[in-house]
């Protein structure tokens, strides 16, 4: 019978907590490159500040 040692060792070497912290990154990544895309293609006529402003907006609300 196992004293649990046997499991940990078996467990790859980054926390669970590390690689879902990593997985919501790789996906705040997509969402912010996917937004920025959308911008420029349904919205070419704003200016780049209002573009910014936008994003700044869009990167906060993925924040909270």
């Amino acid at each position: 019978m196992s004293d649990g040692n046997f499991n940990r060792s078996l467990l790859p070497n980054n926390e669970l907590t590390s690689g879902i912290r990593a997985g919501k990154a790789q996906m705040r990544v997509r969402a912010e490159r996917a937004f920025i895309q959308t911008i420029e293609h349904h919205l070419p006529q704003l200016t780049a500040q209002e573009r910014g402003q936008l994003h700044e907006s869009f990167m906060q609300l993925l924040r909270n």
